[in-house]
């Protein structure tokens, strides 16, 4: 099995594409880089800036580079010593003109050879109905009388050009278009005709395929010939200036052209989430999988990739079955992460993989840096300010109920339609129930569903899926009774008549839970995920992807138990602090958990922030102020935990936090209708916030002096942060430029362009002084700490110790150990250990609590008796791999380790 040992996530598209990378091998070798972990490669929209988007997996994306050069580039990274682990997108690809696959199903509908390859009813009964083509801003009739569609000949076929969107014409159609001018068709074009006719004739997709491709060459070489190119341009105008011709031509397509709007109630293939312009893939069928894993397949025979990280797992039909044919796929020795987002005690399925690609460790470390102790301060100042105790499980049901009602009522409709088509219900209990009374049962189902989606994939369900989906069900009855008869259906057809043994029924009823699973996972990540956790701002550090407002802390004994299991069950699965999904930087999140540290004083700071920028606000239409105190609070601790540490270059902050705050606005929908912000609400917000960095005013310079004080203690937490990340159970991920300061926003603050030049020139400078054995390093680090260097030295040095001691975190055991003395709770220590190997790891919590109590600088803290307790199985002799120092004894006093640096790694023996 490979051990990527570490990696280093690059977020390929045309400003960096694989020359780019290049450049940077040595720089990467220099820093320690066991593994690159490559965003998509393969083809996708143009300009694409993340690869998510691909329109064919059988191709790389040449925006990046060649495969000659990705090719080249692999010699050198091996020869380099560092693997490749690749993203591959299985669930979707981009609905976009420059997919061919899709387009060719678009044209010929269902004898296309690509038919069977996405999720729409070519293939499936789910869907209904011809796939939209949601692209127009208003119906039909108003698009074609506001000139939105029109009919274009290019690259060899006759197009729909629909607001810049291009949709080809069914090889039926061309007859219409040929037909339509008044004059009398060439001879050219009468003896084309002819030959359209027969081609209706051909049922076979690869012989259709290959006939209709020899008519649309001869189509164009005719063109070459002006009276035939006079003609064909003829009749083109008259469809154009013909509505009622060019409505016809628009409505017989094997597409029906339709507004967004119209996609929230109707849906006639399956998307990614809520995102139209992203169609999925039938990837059940196992020759789309065969076909679309082909340049995969070489790559990984050819061992230019080591590793796979598999993108949404959870909107796949089948997760399990598409894993163990990825596995058989990429033998036993290819590395496989899923992206997998867990509920807090949510295992994780025992799939043939190495495990998460690392939420469920960035939910544990923010955790372990809350106090839990001041949740109830914080719970009460929210509450207070909106003026709602509302609980959050009751919000996080609303926000799934809204999502659901108003932006996915096609997938509801198609999930009822679908219950009904496959007779999972005798019609006698049917006609029993009101109108609409299952569909609303199976929403609640959906809304009730704790995690993103059960893996169940034989009936009957195993006893721990089946308990789960009846508990679910008896919690739907007790709120809502009046769908008892409804939700006993569904019980019945899930859980009890499959154990009848009627192998036709269990195989119907099975279709409809995997689809009702496929479209819980999208449920939750939208309804929370992207609306929820932009909503309830009580602490937005915990708002985030694979943690939870409903968490506020966790204890050292949780944290231990969940390290131990990690490393039993999954010790090579990734432990990612920072990736291009997080809602902020690792380092924001770092610095937010200081607030939890100083509750009080925080609490005490926003009052009198807010009360500094009451001027600032605006009075709306509907009488309420602009922004809302939901929205400023927001604003307040995004300000403090992304800003810039205190005397570095702002990087145009002010715009960028503008940037971000619009589209927590759009996220959120609170002052929305559909995807669309009230446009006087957003101009009060911006308003208010260009007034807030106003260095003259009295807010910006409390402010400032706050924000100061929080960054200082905040890199503690990230230091403290990123030795958990490379000494814990699991394989360090470092996103990005993250070596550095992450103190990035959401998508696509998170992409902005990093500047290697200074990372290697920090690298030389340091390395050269280390080799001179300049002792002065680390204490010059920390004085400069805002500048980012310490933590880039210290990531350095723990990439060394990982690829010298790599067996040992694979192998080795994760052992908390006691802490005593009087700051015994501010302290986190373990050794990890394997064979004479051991390391020992001291880091604080909550130090600012420490420092504010004894008014001392964290260096300076006065630790008093607290010490870290070996057990008789280590050694007592220690080295601080960081500061230099060294030790001996049973006991290891913190103040002793934390000299240089406040956070310690001893290596023992």
């Amino acid at each position: 099995m490979y051990n990527p040992v570490s990696t280093y996530r690059i977020q390929f598209n045309k400003e960096f594409d694989f020359s780019r990378l290049n450049e940077l091998i040595s720089y990467f070798k220099a820093l320690g880089i066991s593994t690159i972990y490559a965003s998509p490669v393969f083809a996708a929209v143009p300009g694409s800036l993340h690869g998510y988007d691909d329109t064919d997996p059988t191709q790389l994306n040449p925006e990046i580079g060649t495969e000659e050069q990705f090719l080249a580039i692999r010699q050198q990274l091996r020869e380099a010593g560092i693997g490749w682990l690749q993203d591959i997108v299985p669930n979707h690809m981009a609905y976009h003109s420059s997919n061919e696959w899709l387009m060719d199903m678009l044209e010929k509908g269902p004898l296309s050879r690509y038919a069977n390859f996405f999720d729409t009813a070519l293939i499936s009964a789910f869907f209904h109905g011809r796939i939209q083509a949601p692209v127009i801003t208003r119906p039909l009739d108003g698009a074609l009388k506001n000139g939105e569609i029109k009919l274009c000949y290019e690259q060899m076929r006759f197009i729909l050009e629909a607001n810049w969107n291009k949709f080809p014409l069914k090889p039926g159609s061309y007859a219409t278009v040929l037909k339509a001018s008044d004059e009398v068709a060439t001879n050219d074009i009468q003896q084309f005709l002819l030959q359209l006719d027969q081609l209706h004739h051909n049922e076979e997709p690869e012989a259709y395929a290959l006939a209709w491709y020899e008519l649309r060459e001869q189509l164009a070489a005719l063109q070459h010939t002006q009276s035939t190119a006079n003609y064909i341009q003829k009749c083109i105008d008259t469809v154009n200036n013909d509505l009622t011709l060019l409505a016809q031509l628009a409505s017989e397509q094997n597409y029906r052209f339709c507004p967004e709007p119209e996609t929230r109630q109707e849906m006639s293939y399956r998307r990614f989430f809520t995102v139209n312009t992203l169609i999925c893939l039938n990837m059940d069928d196992e020759s789309v999988f065969l076909y679309t894993h082909s340049l995969l397949k070489k790559l990984l025979e050819t061992d230019v990739v080591q590793g796979l990280r598999v993108d949404h797992v959870d909107g796949l039909f089948d997760p399990t079955r598409y894993l163990e044919r990825l596995r058989q796929l990429a033998g036993n020795e290819t590395y496989i992460v899923v992206e997998k987002i867990l509920q807090a005690t949510e295992p994780l399925p025992k799939w043939p993989i190495q495990g998460t690609s690392g939420y469920d460790f960035l939910a544990l470390v923010n955790n372990v840096l809350t106090d839990q102790r001041s949740e109830t301060a914080f719970h009460d100042y929210y509450h207070t300010l909106v003026g709602s105790d509302m609980a959050l499980p009751d919000r996080i049901r609303y926000r799934k109920s809204f999502y659901l009602s108003q932006f996915m009522g096609g997938e509801l409709n198609n999930l009822n339609q679908y219950f009904l088509d496959l007779n999972l219900a005798d019609e006698t209990a049917l006609a029993e129930l009101t109108a609409g009374e299952l569909k609303l049962a199976i929403a609640e189902l959906l809304v009730a569903c704790p995690v993103y989606r059960y893996y169940g994939n034989t009936l009957p369900l195993d006893a721990d899926e089946t308990e789960a989906i009846r508990s679910l069900l008896d919690s739907i009855r007790e709120n809502r009774p009046e769908l008892n008869s409804a939700l006993s259906l569904l019980e019945n057809a899930l859980l009890t008549k499959p154990l009848e043994g009627d192998a036709s029924y269990t195989n119907r009823a099975m279709h409809f839970y995997k689809r009702l699973m496929q479209f819980s996972g999208p449920l939750m990540a939208k309804g929370v995920e992207d609306t929820l956790l932009y909503t309830y701002n009580r602490f937005v550090g915990h708002n985030e992807v694979g943690d939870s407002p409903e968490r506020f802390g966790i204890s050292l004994k949780t944290f231990h138990e969940a390290m131990q299991l990690r490393q039993q069950n999954w010790p090579l699965a990734q432990n990612a602090t920072s990736t291009h999904d997080t809602k902020r930087g690792e380092d924001v999140r770092a610095r937010l958990n200081v607030l939890t540290d100083l509750a009080n004083e925080w609490l005490t700071e926003v009052q009198a922030w807010k009360q500094t920028n009451a001027s600032l606000k605006q009075v709306g239409e509907s009488g309420d102020l602009v922004p809302d105190a939901n929205d400023e609070y927001l604003i307040y601790q995004n300000l403090l935990g992304a800003y810039p540490m205190p005397g570095q270059p702002d990087d145009n902050f002010a715009e960028r936090f503008q940037d971000y705050v619009k589209k927590a606005l759009q996220e959120s929908k609170r002052h929305a209708v559909g995807w669309v912000v009230d446009d006087e609400y957003e101009e009060g917000v911006r308003q208010f916030i260009e007034t807030l960095f106003d260095s003259n005013r009295p807010f910006w310079r409390r402010f400032d002096a706050f924000h100061q004080r929080i960054a200082d203690f905040g890199i503690v937490n990230s230091l403290a942060q990123l030795v958990l990340k490379f000494m814990c159970p699991g394989v360090p991920d470092i996103y990005q430029g993250a070596e550095g300061w992450e103190l990035s926003m959401v998508d696509p603050d998170n992409r902005r362009p990093v500047d290697f030049g200074q990372r290697q020139q920090w690298l030389t400078n340091l390395s050269a002084r280390q080799q001179s054995n300049d002792q002065s390093v680390w204490p010059d680090l920390w004085q400069h700490r805002f500048d980012g260097r310490i933590k880039f030295w210290l990531t350095h040095k723990l990439l060394q110790e990982r690829q010298q001691t790599a067996s040992l975190f694979l192998q080795g055991d994760y052992i908390p150990l006691a802490v005593e003395g009087a700051y015994r709770d501010h302290i986190l220590a373990f050794a990890r250990q394997y064979n004479k190997v051991c390391y020992i790891v001291v880091v604080p919590l909550h130090s600012a609590q420490i420092c504010q109590e004894q008014r001392a600088d964290i260096l300076g803290v006065d630790w008093q008796d607290t010490s870290v307790v070996l057990p008789a199985t280590i050694s007592t002799n220690w080295s601080n791999i960081i500061s230099g120092g060294t030790g001996e004894g049973t006991k290891i006093p913190v103040k002793n380790v934390f000299t240089q640096v406040p956070v310690a790694v001893l290596r023992v023996g």
